[in-house]
């Protein structure tokens, strides 16, 4: 026997903790390069002036976090980027690539970007 029990899920590939991804990519929250950064990233080119400027552009974007960081890490820039809240809702239930909501600090970065997934 192979030691292993029922219900082991070590054959399974570890979760990706894409928080802390996200949190390395990012950095410093209160910095507006760092927003802009990612406005740009995301294929948002105007030159805001506050913070909250981008966090204001960033609701109306529908980007998939995992898919975000994958493009950023593979440099493959911009991500894909949704038509819908629906649509992304759709994608990320389908893909099970779902940012965990207690991780998405207030007022931050992450918590612009999410969306509200219809399960």
């Amino acid at each position: 026997m192979s030691g292993m029990t029922l219900g082991d899920d070590s054959s399974k590939p570890p979760r990706r903790n894409i928080a802390e991804q996200f949190k390395r990519y990012f950095g410093n929250e209160s910095q507006l390069a760092n927003w802009l950064r990612l406005c740009r990233d995301i294929g948002i080119q105007e030159d805001f002036k506050s913070i909250r400027q981008c966090r204001l552009a960033l609701k109306k974007v529908w980007v998939n976090i995992y898919d975000l960081i994958d493009a950023i890490n593979d440099n493959k820039m911009p991500p894909r980027l949704f038509k819908s809240q629906a649509a992304l809702s759709q994608y990320t239930i389908k893909t099970e690539r779902i940012f965990p909501r207690k991780m998405a600090k207030k007022g931050g970065p992450v918590r612009a970007l999410l969306a509200h997934i219809h399960s």
